[in-house]
């Protein structure tokens, strides 16, 4: 009998297309079939229980949102880095872990945000240079929650073909549109949540280019025969 052994907190890192939904749902399925329960959160480790599989089909204000913050992001984007410190520290201060359950976590909204800006602000993880605020606010992730983190990685061809998919789906939002305007900038920014997880959050990447479920499950979970 195979069993499915999670960590405590999951948390699951990716820019845009790059498959966290499926991700999730390829785990928390698993789970539920091995009997266990799992819950589910969105965009942050203090965030409600979510039961959404996906992320389509946003509401008029989240888009209105979105287009909000991309329309203004030259005024703010050098702030970017100090306002998603202070988001992570309020969001390590509110988080609470289920005594019995594991959660599972898809997407750091903060998180993607700093890779978003530094994105912008830099040119090669080399010439990053984070507030010392900020690399605390990120090591203590882990040690808080927990956590052991996934970072998806994604080739720019695949999130071309997954784009393309949303738009005959109808579901593109700005964030979307935005990602698949410019290769070089998406392919950097992917780079930096890639390095931020990995060099403060301990996180394992795994290369999604439309592995299987099994691929995906092996590479994120231990199972073991008994």
């Amino acid at each position: 009998m195979a069993t499915i052994q999670l960590p405590p907190t999951l948390l699951i890192l990716g820019t845009d297309m790059a498959g966290k939904d499926h991700v999730a749902n390829v785990v928390t399925d698993a789970a539920l079939a091995a009997g266990l329960r799992i819950e589910r959160r969105r965009g942050a480790l203090s965030a409600q229980p979510d039961r959404q599989r996906t992320s389509e089909n946003k509401g008029c204000i989240n888009l209105c949102l979105e287009w909000a913050f991309l329309t203004t992001l030259p005024l703010h984007c050098r702030l970017l880095p100090l306002l998603t410190t202070l988001l992570i520290l309020r969001d390590l201060r509110r988080f609470r872990r289920p005594t019995q359950t594991p959660v599972l976590v898809v997407s750091h909204t903060a998180i993607r945000l700093l890779a978003f800006a530094l994105g912008h602000l830099f040119y090669r993880t080399e010439d990053i240079r984070l507030p010392a605020m900020t690399q605390r606010a990120l090591r203590a992730i882990p040690s808080v929650s927990g956590a052991r983190t996934i970072v998806l990685d994604i080739d720019h061809a695949i999130r071309a073909e997954r784009l393309a998919q949303r738009c005959k789906r109808g579901t593109l939002d700005y964030f979307d549109r935005y990602m698949g305007r410019d290769p070089l900038r998406s392919e950097r920014i992917e780079d930096f949540l890639v390095w931020l997880g990995m060099t403060y959050l301990g996180a394992i990447r795994i290369e999604n280019n439309n592995l299987s479920d099994a691929e995906l499950l092996a590479a994120i979970v231990d199972e073991r025969e008994q």
